[in-house]
């Protein structure tokens, strides 16, 4: 398929599509509950590790403190390029819902074999951004190549985050991460098993919870954070986290 102007077009998926049209801080990113019912209503499937969602080829990384979600689509580079145009051809189109803004060039409309493509690595550092609704939706390319770096695969991200939350994230809250685990849903406590820096006493009992889904997202963090932040890093023939559970419903059941 192709633009007006000739430029090759894509669908993309429902569930994408789905998630944007949903991106408000009162709605999707009000708090766990909201976020896992709007993924999930949007056609996001959770997995096993905390904060993880799938749809297809594309995936998606949340957290619900403060609520937020990245997802990712990798790809050849051209792949890559349609479908990030097609996400800021989709947010910029709806001028009732969000205000368009970069720092830098809006590559958004340029011909797949435009020669700025290739000159640097400066979309990382300056995302095409849309606010409105509370919240800032900013949708990042990086190409399979950059000169002194490692080779990589290229990709798209587009991050969500609610317009309220600081720069640096939410501080630390060993009090509230406590609450969560007395008083919080089983989907509060599966968003909780994927923060950094809590307390032992509640790793310890996210590891012990009574629902297995928090147990087994609980096990995946304490899997990934000694292979990869306090110990080597896993060898290709060890198990990874979830090895040999079952993977969550699409949707929770109540705690």
């Amino acid at each position: 398929m192709s633009d007006a102007e000739g430029r090759p077009t894509v669908e993309l998926p429902e569930a994408v599509l789905a998630l944007l049209a949903a991106a408000d801080a009162d709605t999707l990113l009000r708090d766990a509950e909201s976020l896992a019912t709007g993924l999930a209503d949007a056609g996001w499937t959770p997995d096993v590790e905390s904060g993880r969602f799938a749809a297809g080829d594309w995936d998606l990384l949340s957290s619900a403190w403060a609520p937020n979600l990245s997802v990712f689509f990798e790809g050849e580079e051209d792949e890559v390029r349609v479908r990030a145009q097609a996400v800021a051809s989709f947010l910029t189109s709806r001028t009732d819902r969000w205000a368009f803004h970069t720092e830098g060039d809006d590559w958004s409309r340029w011909p797949l074999d435009d020669v700025r493509w290739t000159e640097g690595d400066w979309m990382a550092a300056h995302p095409l951004e849309w606010r409105g609704g509370g919240v800032v939706i900013s949708l990042y390319l990086q190409p399979d190549y950059r000169p002194g770096k490692i080779l990589a695969p290229a990709n798209l991200h587009v991050g969500v985050d609610r317009a309220d939350t600081p720069p640096e994230g939410l501080p630390r809250d060993d009090e509230r991460a406590r609450r969560v685990v007395r008083d919080g849903s089983v989907v509060d406590r599966w968003f909780l098993a994927g923060e950094h820096d809590l307390p032992d006493d509640v790793i310890t009992a996210l590891e012990n919870d009574p629902d297995s889904r928090v147990r087994v997202a609980a096990e995946s963090e304490r899997w990934y954070r000694e292979r990869t932040i306090i110990g080597p890093p896993p060898t290709v023939d060890e198990d990874g986290p979830g090895h040999g559970h079952e993977q969550p419903p699409a949707r929770f059941a109540p705690r």
